[in-house]
């Protein structure tokens, strides 16, 4: 199966967060909702994130946090300013998720 980002994040909920009442960059905010999810699949390798269900609350806060970022920076450049990662922020809510396993064994045929 493959888990879309409305799956785990209803667009009403995505909105709340971005603090927006109006419905006219929805089909934006579902763009940065899908890249936010690509990347946080693809930071915590984890062949184990197959089901709606199997995605913790912090892998969604962490997304929430991503999707933010997509929507308040819009440019690949910012002038004039001075900017700093937040503390446990994406990385730290996405820990528990990633796969310390290594990759799975190779399979072997008789």
């Amino acid at each position: 199966m493959t888990v879309a980002a409305a799956d785990l994040l209803p667009i009403e909920l995505i909105r709340k967060h971005l603090r927006l009442d109006y419905e006219d960059e929805d089909d934006l905010i579902v763009l940065y909702a899908e890249s936010a999810l690509a990347w946080a699949l693809w930071f915590c390798d984890n062949p184990k994130l197959l089901e709606v269900e199997d995605f913790p609350a912090s892998f969604k806060a962490a997304l929430l946090l991503l999707i933010g970022h997509s929507y308040a920076n819009r440019e690949a450049v910012v002038v004039g300013t001075i900017t700093a990662e937040v503390p446990l922020a994406v990385e730290s809510l996405l820990w528990s998720s990633r796969n310390w396993s290594g990759p799975p064994d190779p399979v072997v045929t008789p």
